[in-house]
């Protein structure tokens, strides 16, 4: 099983999914928080590595990209907003690798929790590229396409404001956004929010806030685990 977290830069997404995990461990349910690992265990990262340099030699990934590049194709002439990607490519690659995953880790008992997945990679460029909803949205049916299996989606939703306010109280560089002018920062959070809420809006999610206590988010997510049958 997946759950993947959504949700602005700095709003918590990280901090969630290891509460999460703890609390679906205490159930003594196997859980892997695949994020944390893929940043700090180095067989993850090489790994990792590996799946992005060979993606496209298989050829379900091919597909994928064949639909992701053709829905871009109306925007063909869009660029870079706020210089977090040159172009689509390590974007096309990353939704690649997760769909890669994913297949194999919704099959599984193990519970698999990303708080930077599938949907963030989509809306993050989206975001960048200030692209159209019409656009965004071909491109979230292009890469989840064909999915079947145990999989959640979590929302954190957070203010722009108060995302601004935490990204620029940090002292040291953590993403691309921590470099950002703060007219830049403004506008690409609100791009993020956009795409986030018209996903929210698109698809079956579970939404918690920033501003909640970790015990009533982490409680949602889990009563709604159970309610779609998901956990027993």
């Amino acid at each position: 099983m997946v759950i993947e977290c959504i949700g602005l830069p700095g709003s918590g997404k990280t901090y969630l999914m290891a509460h999460l995990e703890a609390e679906i461990r205490k159930r003594g349910v196997r859980c892997v928080n695949a994020s944390d690992r893929s940043m700090n265990r180095v067989s993850w990262k090489a790994a990792r590595k590996l799946l992005h340099a060979g993606i496209f030699l298989e050829r379900n990934a091919r597909k994928l990209r064949a639909q992701m590049e053709n829905a871009l194709r109306a925007e063909s002439l869009a660029r870079s907003q706020y210089g977090i990607y040159e172009d689509a490519r390590y974007t096309l690659e990353s939704a690649a690798v997760f769909r890669l995953v994913y297949r194999r880790m919704m099959r599984s008992d193990t519970i698999y929790l990303f708080d930077e997945g599938l949907v963030h990679a989509v809306v993050k460029f989206c975001a960048d590229f200030a692209l159209q909803d019409e656009t965004f949205l071909k491109l979230i049916e292009a890469a989840e396409s064909g999915m079947t299996g145990k999989r959640l989606v979590v929302y954190n939703a957070i203010s722009e404001e108060r995302c601004f306010d935490s990204l620029r109280k940090r002292d040291r560089h953590i993403c691309d956004f921590d470099e950002l002018p703060d007219d830049a920062l403004r506008g690409i959070l609100r791009e993020y929010t956009r795409f986030n809420t018209l996903y929210e809006n698109s698809r079956k999610v579970v939404t918690v806030r920033r501003d909640e206590e970790i015990e009533v988010k982490t409680g949602r997510i889990m009563t709604a685990l159970t309610k779609r049958g998901l956990l027993r």
